[in-house]
């Protein structure tokens, strides 16, 4: 479909061109940084067809478009190329006269800052990493069934193209996040590879992991593949590194002497002390929510399963995301994302409840959509199109995956891939042992958590009578 109408139509209840600072999007949502929000016109946009919802999330004006996403995106490019800029950032607004920010609102602003930069970050990765652990079940589930050995060429071959992008994570995240934070993306994407360098690598793997420095100083090494915030932070760092650089370098040979200089302060900065800090602190976090788990599951699994997509409505789920990347790159496996499947399940039986029940045209197709979306692992369109708009669907919802997450915490899920839900079953093969007892799991898990939202929602949830809550009075 050609969607340059509704760009133009988005692009001028946003304030119009003059209004837009940048421009990017997830997996369902437009992402906008508006000079002035005040400007944009919430409810026009939400009475579009192609919109299903508009939220105010970390520092953005997000438009929820659902699946669609990716080629309205790409109309409104179209329509104004010059949010296509990799050097598009946002304008500083001067504002004078402005009572002082307290320190609830600072706090606020920097989560949003911090949750931003994550979002930019992991955002362009997110589809390869679901690609990736999907290839790497399927594999695992050929060797069980014996179609293929795991000694095979072919087997190497693939396994290998799978495990990249997690081997890689510090370079791909490394000019990612340095295009959001406005920092060298080359020299970060160099950082990146300097962390996981064989030398680097080799020494982590000694019986004494440390390379002396001077004297008797010598600083421990760790293996730093896969892991996320290190790089991250320098990426934080580089932005105000080389500021400085560019002050006290001639800017005749800048170019040449700013980038290495960058690469060997941020090597030694991350090598001395942020890395060892952060990667510990992550693994402490993520090994303290698994371990959570661990202690009572089925408690554990029912608080995660209900409470997940309130997380998501409010933005709060996004400091999860790098921990599950973490963990599967350290661990191989992950509890908080084998339970985040389960809230897909649910979500998707109670949209299609709704889908089944209703005898609104419009709404019907909308609750089909976006309950496909949802068993492929994305339940924005769910939440923003039908969730928040009945108040008892969600609770329906929450009580599902509750039931659902009880199971599964019951019965140790993990998972051993980024994807989960239904297009994701692939990533709750074992890579070690095949299909096993923690497939099982997942089958009574996941179909528990559909059917009792599903049966909920359609017996008590929804009817057509029912007002939503964005209709006016």
């Amino acid at each position: 479909m050609d969607y340059t109408a509704d760009a133009k139509q988005i692009i001028k209840h946003v304030g119009g061109d003059e209004n837009i600072n940048t421009l990017i999007h997830c997996m369902t949502r437009l992402r906008f940084t508006l000079k002035d929000e005040s400007k944009a016109d919430t409810k026009a946009l939400e009475d579009m067809d192609v919109t299903i919802k508009v939220m105010k999330a970390q520092g953005q004006y997000q438009v929820v478009i659902g699946n669609k996403v990716t080629d309205v995106f790409n109309a409104i490019l179209d329509v104004l190329p010059r949010l296509n800029t990799e050097d598009s950032t946002p304008e500083k607004t001067v504002v004078e006269n402005v009572e002082e920010p307290g320190f609830g609102a600072k706090l606020k602003h920097g989560y949003d800052e911090f949750i931003g930069v994550l979002t930019a970050s992991m955002m362009p990765i997110i589809g390869v990493l679901a690609g990736s652990g999907i290839t790497k079940g399927i594999l695992a589930g050929l060797v069980s069934a014996g179609v293929l050995s795991d000694k095979a060429g072919i087997y190497l071959l693939i396994n290998t193209m799978a495990d990249t992008i997690f081997y890689f994570l510090p370079v791909i995240l490394g000019f990612t996040a340095a295009k959001k934070l406005g920092s060298d993306p080359i020299a970060m994407a160099v950082i990146g590879a300097f962390l996981i360098h064989p030398n680097i690598i080799g020494i982590a793997s000694n019986k004494i992991p440390e390379i002396g420095l001077f004297g008797d100083f010598a600083v421990k090494i760790m293996n730093y593949s896969g892991s996320v915030f290190p790089i991250i932070v320098a990426a934080w760092l580089g932005k105000y590194v080389e500021k400085y650089l560019k002050k006290v370098i001639p800017e005749m040979i800048q170019g040449i002497f700013v980038p290495i200089i960058e690469i060997i302060i941020l090597s030694f900065v991350l090598l001395l002390a942020v890395a060892p800090i952060i990667t510990v602190l992550s693994k402490g976090l993520a090994d303290g929510i698994s371990g959570l788990l661990a202690f009572n599951g089925i408690i554990g699994g029912a608080i995660y399963g209900a409470f997940y997509p309130i997380l998501v409505v409010f933005g709060l789920h996004w400091p999860l995301i790098p921990i599950v990347i973490n963990d599967l790159a350290v661990n191989g496996q992950s509890v908080i994302c084998a339970l985040t499947s389960i809230t897909a399940m649910g979500i998707a039986g109670a949209v299609f409840a709704v889908a089944i029940k209703t005898k609104k045209k419009k709404f019907e197709a909308l609750g089909y959509s976006a309950g496909v979306s949802a068993l492929c692992g994305i339940s924005e369109p769910s939440l923003y199109g039908i969730l928040l708009k009945y108040k008892k669907v969600f609770y329906m919802t929450m009580i599902g995956n509750a039931i659902g997450g009880a199971v599964a915490g019951g019965m140790n899920l993990v998972i051993y891939g980024f994807t989960g839900s239904l297009i994701g079953f692939p990533s709750f093969i074992n890579p070690k042992g095949g299909i096993d007892s923690n497939f099982t799991a997942y089958i009574v898990s996941h179909l528990i958590a559909f059917g009792a939202a599903f049966i909920l929602t359609y017996l008590f949830g929804y009817n057509d009578k029912m007002q939503s809550s964005d209709q006016e009075a």
